[in-house]
Formats: C-alpha cells, structure tokens, sequence
C-alpha cells in the first residue's frame, strides 16, 4: 500500500524540497536493500536513508550536509520503527 507524506523532517533537503511530497510504500518495510525511509524516531517522523552497520546497528544518513549521521545501536531499536519506503518524490517545478 503506497501513501503520501508530507515533509517529515527538514533534514534529507538535497532530495526533497520544501513543501514537496514523497510517495511512500508502506508494504516495503525492510531496510534491504539500503534505501531513503519514511522512519518514526522516539515518536517524531524522519526521512532518512538507513544503512546497517556491524553489529546488527543501523545508520540514519540525512542528506543535508549540515545533519550528523546517527548510529541506531540494537538496543535503541524499540524508539524506531520503519515505516516505509520512499519511493518517488514530487516537487514544484519553480
């Protein structure tokens, strides 16, 4: 089952501009392979591209140069949940 969503997060903007909106596969639940997902993080959404690093962690990576990665260690996975898959984003032209 596929949904839009509006901005969820300022940080991922060299992918979506503001105001856009991102066409999210909610039935695509499993970060493999690696990809840009719709996230929910200690109850705030977050569209981050998750990468899994040794150690069973993951990596949250924003694309906005200005944002930290985030190591997510296995024992911080019960304030995470993947929500979906970004799939297509749609923006303004101007």
């Amino acid at each position: 089952m596929a949904s839009s969503s509006r901005r969820a997060a300022i940080s991922p903007q060299d992918s979506r501009a503001d105001g856009g909106r991102v066409l999210v596969d909610r039935s695509s639940r499993d970060p493999h392979p690696e990809g840009m997902f719709l996230l929910l993080v200690h109850g705030k959404r977050r569209i981050k591209r998750v990468q899994r690093v040794a150690g069973d962690a993951w990596l949250l990576i924003s694309d906005n140069p200005r944002y930290e990665k985030e190591l997510i260690k296995p024992q911080d996975m019960r304030d995470m949940e993947i929500l979906g898959r970004c799939e297509i984003r749609i923006g303004r032209v101007l």
